[in-house]
């Protein structure tokens, strides 16, 4: 689990925790250390959850946790070259 993490500097995310620095594939993430990484608050990622639109996550008791290689992939999957064009390298 990562620490606290200052606002990200970039005017194009949305106030907030961020991070910009991908997790590792191996790192497991909480709704708001998830949610700072894909630069949402933390009530849209629970929204996305409940849609089934967001990454995949993992629910261990009442807890909420994202894998590093989840978020990497799912971000991945949200490349576009254009409008309606998916880069999918």
């Amino acid at each position: 689990m990562k620490g606290a993490v200052p606002p990200c500097p970039t005017s194009l995310i949305p106030p907030g925790p961020c991070d910009p620095t991908p997790p590792a594939p191996t790192d497991w993430l909480n709704t708001d250390e998830t949610a700072g990484q894909l630069g949402l608050k933390p009530k849209t990622l629970i929204n996305m959850r409940s849609l089934g639109t967001g990454p995949v996550y993992h629910k261990i008791g009442a807890k909420v946790w994202y894998r590093g290689r989840d978020i990497i992939a799912y971000t991945n999957s949200r490349r576009f070259l254009g409008t309606g064009l998916r880069d999918e390298s």
